[in-house]
């Protein structure tokens, strides 16, 4: 019998690909300390060469090390449902380490949290709204997660929808610019902006039965919203605010970057800790600043969360958050990543083809820890030559724009051989033709699908959600109708390459 996935993964690791996506670890360090092979049997790799061979053997290693401290609820352990020892301390210094009133490991990943969070709030007001049959509603950024929606659905939460205005992307000084031609102005985007305070006061006023706002801050792309100031908006209403900060653990420990919603005291704040601190895949907290919610917290994490949490993942957020906490206390600590992160980015000012998303007027804040690449060529074009001339792999690709993560995990070397990489690109799309790399929407179109079948969807009520994954925000929810925005949103997706879920 074949082991099918190690067999895969080994084979995919052989390739040696630069890791810019999560988890924030990076990898470093997990095969250096891993110094004697595991026994395994031979023949279940018997298809791989020698060096995926040799990679096949460090995971076999790395599992039997792993299995060596996966123990479960027994005498002289604790149960994170019910904690009275080692994670009940965990937990209560967690809640310390951030200043909430409470914080809880999740081992089901931000997911788990954003429907424990939604549940809270749907089951304080639930049956209780003026006149009992009115449904209660809730407001979400159009760019939320889908665990949001889904978590609506299953509350059955009436969705007041605020969409953020697209950011305007400065285009390149492009190669024409190098013979004497005037640059070409702006490029258009689906890169959201910040969710504006005023707006969501206005939709509060308008929507008496509102339990509760949900927000995404920051983005996929690093945009941070005014959250301080949208909890300013929402307290005279006495309505919760719930930030989906799952890009952001890494805020509240370097204060180089923006504040976190968890610090600015947003009701509850779920954060993914695998996408931008040394923690395993599938490992996330949720902080809760909201006295009165709590109990319910506590009670839809108990529902949502598996009744097996894994203490591999229990260790491996302790150590994360614990590390980010002493080097937040050393001062110097954060101190070569920043300076390696302003340097790269400073490298970059002067390409002609690919320009890198920054600090702007159009949205309240940013995180200049993500790194995001854009130009006039589709993103997953980008992506394929960012892999294809340096290894690099990158977290996700838009129509004109590719997403990476850097993490205080990334060290010199790293940033230098994405410079590199960068460079090279952008030198290659001087030199190739125009119609090999420029985003030419209608004419790809016109070459990959139909767009007059594409168009007889607008009025039609969606059967299923729409969306890209990543990042996993749908484009049309089911039982919505289809518009014609939608529409063409889904084509320019399609037409620079991207899989359509659910369509």
């Amino acid at each position: 019998m074949r082991k099918y996935i190690c067999e895969g993964l080994a084979k995919y690791l052989a390739k040696e690909y630069k890791p810019w996506h999560m988890p924030g670890h990076k990898r470093n360090n997990f095969i250096e300390d891993v110094e004697e092979e595991a026994d395994i049997d031979m023949a279940a790799f018997s298809t791989l060469d020698q060096k995926d061979m040799e990679w096949a053997l460090n995971i076999d290693t790395i599992l039997g090390l792993a299995a060596s401290i996966d123990v479960t609820e027994v005498p002289g352990t604790d149960d994170l449902h019910h904690p009275e020892d080692m994670i009940l301390k965990s937990q209560q210094q967690l809640s310390e380490i951030y200043g909430s009133y409470a914080s809880y490991y999740m081992v089901n990943g931000s997911t788990g949290g954003i429907l424990a969070a939604i549940g809270a709030v749907a089951d304080t007001k639930k049956g209780s709204l003026p006149g009992s049959e009115k449904t209660a509603q809730i407001i979400i950024a159009r760019n939320c997660h889908k665990s949001v929606y889904n978590a609506c659905q299953l509350f059955g939460l009436e969705q007041i929808y605020i969409e953020p205005e697209y950011i305007s992307l400065k285009a390149p000084a492009s190669c024409d610019e190098i013979k004497g031609h005037k640059a070409s102005g702006e490029l258009s985007s689906h890169i959201y902006g910040a969710i504006d305070p005023e707006e969501i006061k206005q939709l509060v006023e308008n929507n008496p039965n509102v339990v509760a706002v949900v927000i995404t801050s920051p983005t996929y792309e690093g945009v941070i919203s005014d959250v301080a100031g949208i909890k300013r908006a929402l307290e005279p209403y006495k309505i919760p605010l719930i930030v989906d900060e799952a890009h952001g653990a890494h805020l509240p420990f370097i204060e180089d970057l923006p504040p976190s919603a968890v610090t600015l005291k947003a009701d509850i704040v779920v954060q993914s800790l695998h996408k931008t601190l040394p923690s395993l895949t599938q490992t996330a907290i949720i902080h809760v600043n909201n006295e009165g919610l709590n109990a319910k917290v506590k009670k839809y994490i108990s529902i949502f969360m598996s009744s097996s949490p894994s203490y591999i993942m229990l260790c491996s957020m302790e150590q994360a958050v614990v590390d980010a906490w002493n080097r937040k206390k050393d001062l110097q600590s954060f101190n070569e990543y920043l300076k390696n992160l302003y340097a790269f980015r400073n490298s970059l000012k002067d390409l002609k083809n690919i320009r890198l998303l920054g600090k702007a007027d159009n949205y309240f804040a940013y995180d200049e820890s993500r790194i995001v690449l854009y130009g006039d060529i589709t993103g997953e074009a980008l992506a394929t030559k960012l892999r294809n001339m340096g290894n690099i792999e990158i977290e996700m690709s838009g129509i004109n724009y590719v997403v990476l993560i850097s993490t205080y995990a990334d060290r010199l070397e790293a940033f230098k051989h994405l410079e590199k990489t960068i460079k090279l690109v952008d030198e290659q799309l001087c030199i190739a033709s125009s119609t090999q790399t420029s985003l030419n929407i209608e004419e790809i179109k016109k070459r990959e699908f139909k767009i007059e079948e594409l168009d007889k969807l607008v009025g039609t009520l969606s059967q299923d959600n729409i969306y890209v994954y990543p990042p996993g925000s749908y484009i049309v929810a089911a039982g919505e109708y289809i518009s014609q925005e939608a529409v063409d949103k889904i084509g320019e997706l399609m037409a620079s390459g991207k899989r359509i879920i659910g369509l």
